[in-house]
Formats: C-alpha cells, sequence, structure tokens
C-alpha cells in the first residue's frame, strides 16, 4: 500500500471523534438548543472534526515540503511549531463560529473567543496536533523503512542471482576442459576415437548451452546431459567403466542443473582412472515427500577425502566445492551433498536437495 493509501485511511480516523461528539450531545443536549435535530449535531460534529482532518493534510504536506528540502531538526522543529500555532488558533475560531452558528455556543468578540478558546481546550488541541505531527513522522519513517528493505532483497536477491549464475558458470566449462583433455590424450594413439570424442563434446555442448541461466531442470534432462558426459568417457576408458543406471527416473522432480555431472565426474576421475582395474559406476535415485536424494556409487580406489562417515566437507575439489555452494545458495541448510567411503574401496557421493515438482516421466538409457 502506497504512503498516500495510508494517509487517505487515518483521515477516516477523524469521524471516530465525530461520531462521539454526536452521542454525547445527544445524551445532554446543550444547555443553549436543546432542541437541536440529530442531523443538525452531525453537521456541527463533522464539520468541526473535519477542520482536523484538513489540519492533518495540511500538516503532512508542510511535512513533505520539509523533507524535500531537507530542513535541519531545528529547522523542521520551528516550522512545525508555528504552522501548529496558526493551527489552534484557526480551530478555536472555526469552532465557536460553528457553536454560534448552530446556536450551541455564545456569541463573543474575537479576542474573548481566542483567550476563553485557548483556556477551555488550548491544551487538547495541542495534543491533537501533537500526535498529528508524530504520526506523520512515524509513517514518513515506516515508508521509507518498507523501502529500504524493498531495496535490500531486491539488492540481496540480485546477488544471489549473480552468485548463482557465477557458480554454473564455472561448472559448464569445467566438463569441457576434462573432456578437451580426454580428446587430447586419444590423438596420437587413437584418431578415430578422438574423433568421435570431438563429435560427443560437440552435443554436449549443445545441450548445455541450451539451457541458459536456468538453474534448476528436470531429473530426467540432466540423467541426459550426464549420459552424454559419460559417453564421452566411456570412450576414454574403453571396458573399464560400466555404468549401471535406473531404467525409469521421476522426470518430474527437479535438480540443480550439472549437479548429477559433478558426481559422476568425482567417481570417474577419482575412482576409475585411479585403479587400473575395471569399475563401475551407478546411480540410486530416491524420493520421499521432502526430499530427494541421489547416490553415485563407484567401486575405484578409495577417495582419500572420504573418511567414512558423512560429512559436508567434500574434500578440495573445486567442482564439489562449487557444488555444495550452490546449493547452499539455492535451498539453505536443505541441500548438501556428501562423500562416503565404501568398505572395500570406493566412495558414495550423496547429493539431498527439497523435492520440488515440474511434470512428467522419462526413461534413461545409461547403458
Amino acid at each position: 500500500m502506497s504512503e498516500w493509501a495510508l494517509r487517505r485511511r487515518l483521515l477516516l480516523f477523524w469521524l471516530v471523534p465525530a461520531a462521539m461528539g454526536t452521542l454525547g450531545f445527544q445524551l445532554v443536549p446543550s444547555r443553549l438548543n436543546p432542541d437541536l435535530s440529530l442531523t443538525a449535531l452531525i453537521a456541527v460534529q463533522l464539520a468541526m472534526w473535519g477542520a482536523w482532518a484538513l489540519w492533518t493534510t495540511l500538516t503532512w504536506v508542510l511535512g513533505d515540503q520539509l523533507a524535500r528540502r531537507r530542513a535541519s531538526p531545528w529547522g523542521q522543529g520551528a516550522a512545525y511549531v508555528a504552522f501548529g500555532a496558526v493551527v489552534i488558533l484557526c480551530q478555536i475560531l472555526i469552532q465557536a463560529r460553528l457553536g454560534v452558528a448552530f446556536g450551541i455556543a455564545e456569541r463573543r468578540g474575537i479576542e474573548s473567543t481566542l483567550v476563553i478558546g485557548l483556556r477551555q481546550y488550548g491544551d487538547f488541541s495541542v495534543v491533537v496536533y501533537s500526535a498529528i505531527v508524530v504520526s506523520q513522522l512515524a509513517l514518513r519513517w515506516y515508508t521509507s523503512w518498507q523501502q529500504e528493505r524493498v531495496q535490500a532483497a531486491r539488492a540481496a536477491e540480485a546477488l544471489a542471482s549473480a552468485r548463482l549464475r557465477a557458480l554454473q558458470g564455472q561448472l559448464q566449462p569445467h566438463f569441457l576442459f576434462n573432456t578437451l583433455n580426454s580428446i587430447v590424450s586419444l590423438i596420437g594413439r587413437d584418431p578415430e576415437q578422438a574423433q568421435k570424442l570431438v563429435v560427443r563434446v560437440a552435443d554436449l555442448l549443445r545441450s548445455s548451452l541450451r539451457l541458459g541461466d536456468r538453474q534448476e531442470i528436470p531429473l530426467a534432462q540432466e540423467l541426459e546431459l550426464t549420459r552424454q558426459y559419460l559417453e564421452i568417457e566411456r570412450i576414454r576408458f574403453a571396458d573399464r567403466l560400466t555404468l549401471q543406471w535406473p531404467d525409469v527416473v521421476p522426470g518430474d522432480l527437479l535438480v540443480p542443473a550439472f549437479a548429477v555431472q559433478v558426481l559422476v565426474e568425482n567417481a570417474v576421475r577419482h575412482g576409475i582412472a585411479r585403479n587400473p582395474a575395471p569399475g563401475v559406476v551407478s546411480l540410486d535415485v530416491l524420493a520421499d515427500a521432502d526430499s530427494l536424494v541421489l547416490r553415485v556409487h563407484d567401486t575405484g580406489a578409495a577417495d582419500t577425502d572420504a573418511d567414512g562417515t558423512d560429512t559436508t566437507v567434500v574434500g578440495s575439489g573445486t567442482s564439489l566445492r562449487t557444488l555444495q555452494e550452490r546449493l547452499h545458495h539455492l535451498y539453505g541448510a536443505s541441500g548438501h551433498v556428501t562423500l562416503t567411503a565404501r568398505p572395500g574401496g570406493g566412495t558414495t557421493a550423496e547429493l539431498r536437495v527439497p523435492r520440488l515438482e515440474s511434470g512428467g516421466t522419462a526413461e534413461f538409457s545409461g547403458g
């Protein structure tokens, strides 16, 4: 709600004392005009308290001008005091003239009217005017506080989005650099396989660029990107790499883009590549009402960063640290990745994120 909308609503407050004044005169009629009709009573009360609504509006206009001109506190105080004196004197004259017009007050000269008015309800008028000034200052502070909150929230959102884009930008080229290294290693000893790798890299690059700035994608789409990456690694490792992948995955669940690729790449680089014997990389997908859990297992060499217990400290790998930071920005404490050493060698990398749905199911042919 805008500041002026709030002000218009606050002006309706003056209907309350007008109603109370009308009720008072109904219960205890005026000595000078006891036969005054209800319509006349309502009219005189609305006029008296409507004048205060006018002074309220003018006081707010004065405050806006002082704020716009950046007046000093002393200057603002002097302006409010001077205007307050005018308001109180004018209100005394208005009430006296209305009282005479409706027959509920005696006619007096202007000097007597002001002196008696100040004595009878001058202190009350000072309190009312002070409340008007305080309400305007409080409303201005509240509006400024709200604007600062909105600006801070927008700045935080922009910063978070920029950080997420930067973190995702770190992951996208990470896989490309690794696959380019694989191509270089094959060019000398197997040019034909190197050519196949170039085609696979082109496919992976097109799929990666198609995502744009999307931070979350359907799980089936993420696994398809991972499959393209694994096809490159299978050419590189030949019979040393075997994949065990679920045939059907819940395609309506969302995961951070490139998150599964990070876990698979970690399994290949730190498990399969370090072990001269054939190895297996497998994936488990678990979902409950609140969370989606993805576990990537490898049977390669034991990861020296995993100590056999779950931990959110995922080692020194750049990609895992970047993934953990992305999860923190996206989900807070609800998203994390852990590494666990497996008995007999190998590592299990677990990704846990909140369950978020988009729609549909899909098949995956991981091979």
